[in-house]
């Protein structure tokens, strides 16, 4: 089907779709030719899946793209059942105090943090913020690293050593990653398996524990390389190593 037939049977405007498509929301259709698309019954059906996530379980485009994958990594309705898990996740993981918001205008003031390097730490996703009515918000979890990556730079970790805001971004990609795969690999394993209130469990579990041995293997790295360095003199490994 054309553009216009796609529009009419999934109810979602060009601009949207092509959207979705730059996103990876929805595949790349056909190309018989090269100004010429088609468009198959799985791009409206990923169309009504989107909306359908949207509009009844109000999650964001992030979290829509994280179940799409997962569901093509391994089709057979194993994400389906755990479609709204973070809800059943979020009191498993947060204290109320976690969930509460505050303007980030007001976090902020209470910290030397210059304005740039806030919005370069958001730009980056070392922090997150939600924004509504003009307001930005941002909730004690973030808060609370927006403060840590403060303290950061009073440790020393500045420009003049050449730690300037830009020096972490590796963090954000590294976690992406991390996250990206587990999130995937959870769904892949789980979906068809467990309902949401035991997938939650698990997941809370899981995410505690981790959280305490990733820090643990991370000290553990560094000592050992630190040392690796002092007994061969250089930061480059011997060639015989």
């Amino acid at each position: 089907m054309k553009m216009k037939e796609l529009e009419q049977a999934a109810g979602v405007g060009r601009e949207t779709i092509r959207f979705y498509i730059r996103e990876g929301l929805l595949p790349e259709p056909e190309r018989p030719k090269r100004n010429v698309a088609r468009y198959g019954a799985e791009h409206v059906e990923r169309l009504k899946l989107i909306k359908q996530l949207q509009q009844e379980r109000f999650l964001p485009l992030s979290v829509i793209k994280h179940v799409i994958h997962a569901q093509e990594q391994r089709r057979g309705g194993q994400v389906e059942p755990l479609i709204g898990l973070e809800e059943a996740l979020y009191p498993l993981l947060s204290n109320p105090e976690g969930l509460k918001e505050r303007p980030l205008s007001e976090v902020s003031a209470s910290l030397d943090v210059p304005d740039a390097d806030i919005e370069e730490y958001i730009d980056m996703g070392l922090i997150h913020v939600e924004e509504r009515d003009g307001t930005r918000w941002i909730d004690h979890r973030n808060a609370r690293l927006l403060q840590l990556w403060d303290e950061v730079r009073a440790a020393g970790y500045t420009d003049d050593i050449s730690y300037g805001v830009r020096s972490w971004q590796r963090y954000a990609e590294f976690i992406k990653f991390l996250v990206d795969d587990e999130v995937a690999t959870f769904y892949r394993n789980l979906g068809d398996r467990y309902d949401q209130k035991d997938a939650a469990r698990l997941a809370a579990a899981g995410i505690r524990l981790i959280n305490e041995i990733l820090p643990l293997m991370r000290t553990d790295a560094i000592l050992r390389e630190v040392r690796a360095i002092s007994e061969r003199g250089s930061l480059e490994p011997d060639e015989q190593e």
